[in-house]
């Protein structure tokens, strides 16, 4: 009689084994996009959550699948988006299957790239640059250059009336900006972004979007940069990247483990030194 009560709690437990704290309960598991999110999940947030109790497990996952995944509760959490993406996905969706965002992290900067950083990274007249052909990214290319004193104007016919960017032919992108004196030799190409980076050796320089080049440019990208964008605190709020989780775990143990372990100075420091200018570290807790 003693063995079969001994035996009974037994057989419970390892039908739920969370309850009586198996390894569910002490292992967190996160969709990520692979370049920057699933890198620094991998190399920096788990080390941390293992010195808590945590075993965190990362999927790469095609970033058009996270918001679902999680819903579904496939994983605790979700790493790739920023804040009007995720609102966006929100009212598209019911209530129960809604997400909250509870630490921001990191903002994607855009930046130009040297073909040649060895030997050719600083910005000569007549000097060929790339920029991607997405109206959405080509302004910020056209005021990343004009910031920096490579060009001296951008033609009003690429704004409409409001003063947003909304025309702009990509097949004679030289004829709508105007070079600074210094650099009037120069010349834009535009590229599809995703060719951006196996064409860059065709061309001196090219203005990339972030993701694109962590993800195309190999382990070296960070000494291509010469310099990037400058953003704004209310950029970096509005744009970081950070982790979601379903609304009704937004204050589950792993959640909180989840936004302290990106608070750890080891972590700011490996986004810093591992991708230099181009991914800029904005903690922000919203639990």
């Amino acid at each position: 009689m003693k063995k079969s009560l001994f035996l009974l709690p037994i057989s419970l437990c390892l039908a739920g084994l969370a309850s009586c704290g198996g390894s569910s309960e002490s292992t967190i598991t996160i969709a990520a996009s692979e370049v920057p999110h699933a890198k620094i999940l991998k190399e920096a947030v788990a080390p941390v959550l293992k010195e808590r109790g945590y075993d965190l497990k990362v999927t790469v996952l095609e970033w058009t699948q996270q918001n679902s995944a999680v819903s579904r509760g496939e994983y605790d959490a979700n790493y790739f988006q920023h804040m009007p993406y995720l609102s966006s996905y929100n009212q598209s969706v019911s209530e129960e299957n809604q997400l909250s965002m509870v630490v921001k992290v990191h903002f994607e900067k855009l930046c130009l790239y040297a073909s040649k950083p060895d030997t050719h990274k600083t910005l000569q007249n007549g000097d060929k640059i790339e920029i991607v052909n997405d109206i959405s990214n080509i302004e910020r290319a056209l005021l990343l250059l004009k910031d920096n004193g490579v060009l001296a104007g951008i033609s009003q016919s690429c704004y409409d009336e409001s003063g947003a960017f909304t025309t702009f032919n990509v097949n004679s992108p030289n004829s709508q900006v105007t070079f600074a004196e210094a650099y009037s030799n120069c010349s834009l190409t535009c590229i599809q972004e995703s060719n951006l980076p196996s064409s860059l050796g065709d061309y001196d320089f090219g203005v990339l979007p972030g993701n694109t080049a962590l993800q195309g440019l190999g382990e070296d990208y960070a000494k291509r940069i010469v310099f990037g964008e400058k953003v704004t605190e209310e950029t970096l709020s509005l744009r970081a990247n950070g982790v979601a989780v379903k609304k009704a775990n937004k204050d589950s143990a792993k959640s909180k483990a989840i936004v302290e372990a990106f608070a750890a100075a080891s972590v700011k420091n490996y986004i810093t030194k591992t991708f230099g200018e181009s991914v800029v570290y904005h903690y922000e807790p919203l639990i």
